[in-house]
C-alpha cells in the first residue's frame, strides 16, 4: 500500500466537492523558543467524522485551541468554509459555527442540566435586554422555543428526565454527554470532541460511538475527535491525524494507520537493533 502524502487532503468521497468545514494550510504556533506545533496541514469534510490521535504531549489539545481561536497561529491560516479566519476572536468562532467539549469537563456544575443546555443555545436569543427586563410577550415566546429546543436536543442522549437536575449531581458519564448537548446547542457546523470517552466503561463508549454518528447524521456536521481510546477511533473515525511532536507524521484511513510504521514507532517506541 503507497503511503499518504501528510501534506494532501483526505476526506470521504461523499464530501469532495463540497467546501471543506475546516482547511488549515501550513498551521503552527510558537510559544517563546517551543514549537508547539509546525507545518499542520489538515482538511475536514462537511459531514466527516475523524480522529486527531498521538501520544501524550504530541500537540493535540494545542491543535483544539487554534481551531478554536484559542491561540492565534504563528504562521500559516485556517479556513472555515472557505472563509479565513485569521483574527477572530473565540466568540465569534464559535458564533461562525466551531463548538468545543473539553478534556476536563467544564459544566455550570451548580445549574440544572436544562440551564446547561440553554446557556448554550446563548446564539439563537432573539430578544431585547427591554423585552427581557420588562418580561414582554416576545421574551415569552423565545424562552419557550428555548426550553423546547433544549428538552430536544437531552433526548439525543435520552436525557430529558434529567433536565431539573443539578449538573453536579450527574454520574461521570452523563456529565460528559451534557457537555456535549451544550455545544450542540451553538448550533455548530464542526463539533471538536476533546476525548470525549474519558471516564466511562466500555458499555458506555459503544453507546457514545453510535450517539456520534446520530448527531453526524442529524445535524450534518463535521466532527474532529482527540481520543486515546484506539477501539473508539478505529471504530468511528473515516479519516485520522497522527500528531508527533507537534507535527503530522501520518494522514489516513483507520486501516492505513494500524498498520503505518511512523505511528507504530510514536506509540511504541523504535526497536532496538
Amino acid at each position: 500500500m503507497a503511503k499518504r502524502d501528510v501534506r494532501e487532503p483526505f476526506i470521504p468521497e461523499r464530501d469532495k466537492g463540497l467546501t471543506p468545514t475546516i482547511e488549515c494550510i501550513g498551521l503552527g504556533i510558537d510559544f517563546g523558543g517551543l514549537t508547539a506545533v509546525d507545518d499542520f496541514n489538515f482538511t475536514l469534510g462537511r459531514t466527516e467524522i475523524a480522529g486527531l490521535i498521538g501520544p501524550n504531549g504530541a500537540g493535540k489539545t494545542t491543535v483544539f485551541n487554534l481551531l478554536t481561536k484559542v491561540y492565534q497561529p504563528s504562521r500559516g491560516r485556517m479556513l472555515l468554509l472557505g472563509k479565513d479566519t485569521k483574527g477572530m476572536t473565540t466568540a465569534e468562532a464559535n458564533c461562525a459555527g466551531i463548538a468545543r467539549t473539553f478534556q476536563n469537563i467544564r459544566l455550570f456544575k451548580d445549574l440544572t442540566v436544562l440551564e446547561n443546555v440553554l446557556i448554550g443555545l446563548h446564539n439563537e436569543i432573539r430578544y431585547t435586554m427591554f423585552e427581557a427586563v420588562f418580561r414582554l410577550p416576545r421574551y415569552w415566546r423565545a424562552e419557550k422555543a428555548a426550553r423546547e429546543r433544549a428538552l430536544e436536543l437531552l433526548s439525543i442522549f435520552n436525557m430529558q428526565d434529567m433536565a431539573d437536575d443539578i449538573a453536579g449531581s450527574l454520574p461521570y458519564g452523563a456529565q460528559r454527554r451534557l457537555e456535549i448537548v451544550r455545544a450542540l446547542a451553538t448550533n455548530p457546523t464542526l463539533l471538536l470532541l476533546d476525548e470525549p470517552a474519558a471516564g466511562m466503561n466500555p458499555a458506555e463508549t459503544a453507546e457514545l460511538m453510535e450517539t456520534i454518528r446520530r448527531i453526524r447524521d442529524m445535524f450534518k456536521i463535521s466532527i474532529l475527535l482527540i481520543e486515546h481510546d484506539m477501539n473508539l477511533v478505529m471504530g468511528i473515525c473515516e479519516g485520522i491525524a497522527v500528531l508527533n511532536y507537534g507535527r503530522l507524521i501520518a494522514k489516513g484511513t483507520p486501516e492505513e494507520i494500524k498498520s503505518d510504521p511512523n505511528v507504530i514507532e510514536a506509540y511504541l517506541g523504535k526497536k532496538g537493533c
